[in-house]
């Protein structure tokens, strides 16, 4: 029996001449009197000076806009399709007292938080481009070597379909690099007028309101490239799908946090795209971290009566979802279905969050190699990564002879049916098994026997650092890669992957990526140091950006990683008068037999 229904990150930093600076999240509440919105458990952050607010009568009626005049409140956007609005208190009140005041309005159906959710994923150290979880030779990605077989049969799944372009796919998150040469042929383009946008765009920007979803963090290009990079066109990678339609429906800032209005607008779009006449079938959504949200809840319900299917990250807590919620991926509805993410032996990754009742099925999401900004390639880890191997089988499915009329439940059900069983996933989601496309396809033989396999011509090797700035949730670095032999294309066998020789190195992890702490209380964090390559030299350890009054402490100081990680607990320990807010956080790990590092 299957049921639907995350939150958090962890974040790995790649060594730069010795250094590494790993970016954590951390997020300070005010601790509040029960009753508050807070009474469902801990204080979830939400942006402090906005409501939704759903009306029992449609948004156009004069009545209702009275009543946002009496509270003095000003409307920031309406959300048409759950007849709501998005609201800017006015004057000293909390949210707690809107919420009350709102409630006491016989227009009002519920008002809630504007809650702030975050992508889920992060990248780990960069090797050459193996795509295991599409095929699963054994290969060794990440200092891991696989399972043959621990994979989604995709290989297989391509002997019957490789996609086809009347299929949309609408990707949830921070947007899409529309310009990177291996999503481009693959990016859906506006007719026209399409919720006022114009021809030749390809989606739509929530928290500018406008129609330019570029992507600033890297998360939702990582994310597309796995649904459907372009296949055969001697570049890069290749995507569950060769070819697709890939909606961008920007809603997470370059941070890669977002709003659950927000969220609501991008799905919006979604929704009138369909409305209007756009095939629209899957939606990715590879965030969480928010609490209930009535309103994001019927959202998802909108879009599941205009056949949309919702597909969402489980998390990266290594928690339970029965027990601890985590939505969206806990939310009950039918177009629902959430991922948990697996490794390349077939194992629940040690960072996904699992449950039999809210977490559907396992998908890979360990060592994913995928497209992000301004052309380049990273491996990125986390239950993000799963959800678009189940959002780009959803569509490949469709795109099968004879199968691109199934209702959202046929689809749904056709991947739950057709998992692998795995024993790591046995008791920890609801199938008890791993994604496997090529039985949800009707005429795919399941042997091991590739028919059809993409070309791809490696990059030029580079690496890079973003900004301090630029995401609290991960550190991207662009894939290294080895010269190629003579010819422009190859067949990524085991036979004929170069052979690369790194120098010595170390990567860096926090694990949680991100807490909340009330202020005057404290938290940890693990900090693991893992060696690569013979790396055998202490770090020391650092922090920067914590907010006033905050304190930090590392135990030990200095570390020395080890291939299987050495761990530094961190401490942080806030002060009463420190104020609430959300905090990127700064660790750098320095060689400290390197003069001046």
């Amino acid at each position: 029996m299957f049921r639907n229904r995350n939150r958090q990150t962890m974040n790995l930093g790649r060594r730069l001449s010795r250094a590494i600076f790993l970016l954590i999240v951390l997020i300070l509440t005010l601790l509040v009197k029960s009753g508050d919105v807070s009474a469902q458990g801990p204080r979830l952050p939400y942006v402090n000076d906005q409501l939704i607010v759903r009306y029992r009568v449609n948004i156009g009626d004069l009545s209702i806009a009275d009543s946002i005049t009496r509270q003095g409140d000003q409307k920031i956007r309406d959300l048409p399709n759950i007849q709501g609005r998005l609201v800017r208190l006015s004057g000293n009140r909390t949210v707690e007292q809107a919420i009350q005041e709102y409630r006491r309005d016989p227009n009002v159906l519920y008002a809630e938080p504007n809650y702030i959710v975050y992508a889920f994923g992060a990248p780990t150290d960069p090797q050459y481009p193996q795509l295991w979880g599409l095929k699963n030779t054994g290969q060794t990605v990440g200092g891991l070597a696989g399972t043959p077989g621990a994979d989604i049969k995709a290989e297989q799944a391509w002997a019957v379909t490789t996609g086809s372009s009347s299929i949309v796919v609408g990707v949830v998150d921070s947007g899409v690099d529309y310009m990177h040469t291996d999503l481009a042929a693959n990016m859906w383009n506006n007719p026209g007028n399409i919720s006022g946008c114009a021809a030749g765009t390809h989606g739509y920007n929530a928290i500018t309101k406008s129609c330019d979803s570029m992507d600033d963090n890297n998360h939702g290009t990582h994310v597309s490239g796995t649904i459907g990079a372009a296949g055969n066109n001697a570049l890069g990678v290749v995507g569950v799908n060769w070819q697709t339609q890939i909606m961008g429906l920007k809603f997470l800032d370059s941070t890669g946090s977002g709003t659950t209005a927000n969220a609501i607008a991008a799905i919006d779009f979604a929704i009138t795209a369909k409305q209007a006449g756009v095939n629209i079938r899957v939606l990715n959504n590879s965030w969480g971290g928010s609490g209930f949200s009535q309103a994001l809840l019927d959202e998802i319900n909108k879009a599941g009566t205009n056949g949309i299917l919702f597909v969402a990250a489980a998390g990266n807590n290594a928690t339970n979802n029965d027990a601890s919620p985590s939505y969206p991926c806990s939310y009950t509805a039918a177009n629902l279905i959430c991922v948990a993410a697996t490794d390349q032996n077939d194992n629940l990754a040690s960072f996904s969050n699992y449950g039999t009742g809210a977490v559907d099925l396992g998908a890979p999401g360990y060592n994913i190699l995928s497209t992000i900004r301004n052309g380049g390639y990273a491996y990125f880890s986390g239950t993000s990564m799963a959800t678009p191997h189940v959002t780009g089988s959803a569509a490949l499915i469709l795109s099968a002879p004879g199968q691109g009329s199934l209702t959202v439940d046929q689809l749904r059900n056709s991947i739950l049916k057709s998992v692998d069983p795995i024993p790591s996933l046995a008791g920890k989601v609801g199938t008890g098994g791993r994604l496997n496309v090529c039985k949800a396809i009707p005429g795919c033989s399941n042997a091991p026997s590739p028919t059809r396999t993409p070309t791809w011509t490696p990059m030029p090797a580079s690496t890079f650092t973003p900004p301090p700035t630029s995401s609290p949730t991960f550190v991207a670095t662009r894939s290294p890669t080895a010269t190629p032999p003579s010819t422009s294309t190859f067949t990524p066998l085991p036979t004929r992957v170069p052979s690369l020789v790194p120098a010595p190195d170390f990567v860096i992890a926090a694990n949680p990526g991100s807490r909340m702490i009330p202020s005057g209380a404290s938290a940890n964090y693990n900090v693991i140091l893992a060696a690569r390559n013979g790396y055998n030299s202490p770090v020391a350890l650092s922090i920067s950006g914590l907010p006033a009054g905050a304190i930090a402490q590392f135990n030990p100081s200095s570390v020395t990683p080890t291939p299987n990680g050495a761990t530094s607990i961190l401490s942080i320990t806030t002060a009463a008068t420190t104020p609430a807010g959300t905090w990127a956080l700064t660790i750098t790990g320095k060689d400290a037999n390197v003069p001046g590092m």
